[in-house]
């Protein structure tokens, strides 16, 4: 299984996050999960938790609930993006908002129609047995759209489902050999935290609905 995406950059992302109010609120839980995780770099995330281009327009991370609709942004490029994928009204497995295009072709043909495409990056996704050609790392999640990412939520960018405190010291063990990319460097890896992550009774559920993605540079 392989698609494509259009990713927001991390450092984009990554100052929504630490100016909004959900961060406010809750900033000692979070600056104290942080201190836990001194070796990941969140601006560095290259995962599948980037707000990509999708149906409806996601906001930014911390955001949601911050009382006041964002205008839309990036309409052109939604609507290519949704003419694309297609009504979906037989699409039972995807969940919603869709974000994961079947070609490169797409994928470019939506980038072009971005008003701001520097804050974008085009990115080849893979379930086993399939492989990207350029690969970056593993991440685990939701394929094809929700736009959620069980490392993202507990580790990069916490918001639906943050970590309790006690577990803070096992994730800091189960994520410190995150690459450059701050994604898992092999499947192996990534499974040892599905594994441990599935077990808390703060985490997301169905964990049966959560796959393995390789997460891949595209370089036409």
């Amino acid at each position: 299984m392989r698609g494509f995406a259009l990713m927001r950059t991390a450092s984009d992302l990554e100052a929504a996050y630490t100016a909004s109010p959900f961060f406010e609120h809750a900033q000692t839980h979070l600056q104290a999960l942080r201190r836990h995780l001194p070796f990941i770099r969140f601006s560095s995330y290259r995962g599948i938790g980037r707000y990509p281009i999708a149906e409806q327009d996601q906001g930014e991370p911390g955001w949601q609930w911050a009382g006041a609709v964002p205008p839309e942004s990036e309409a052109d490029a939604r609507s290519v993006l949704r003419r694309l994928l297609g009504p979906g009204d037989d699409d039972l497995v995807t969940p919603c908002p869709r974000a994961f295009l079947p070609r490169p072709e797409d994928a470019h043909e939506v980038h072009s129609a971005l008003l701001e495409p520097e804050r974008y990056e085009i990115v080849e996704l893979c379930a086993p047995p399939d492989r990207p050609r350029d690969l970056l790392g593993f991440d685990i999640g939701y394929w094809g759209g929700g736009n959620f990412s069980i490392l993202c939520d507990a580790a990069i960018w916490p918001l639906w489902h943050p970590p309790a405190s006690e577990s803070f010291s096992e994730l800091s063990k189960l994520t410190n050999r995150l690459n450059g990319h701050a994604l898992f460097p092999s499947p192996r890896a990534a499974t040892r935290y599905l594994e441990w992550y599935t077990r808390q009774v703060w985490a997301e559920k169905e964990p049966s609905e959560f796959i393995l993605i390789g997460v891949g540079a595209w370089n036409p």
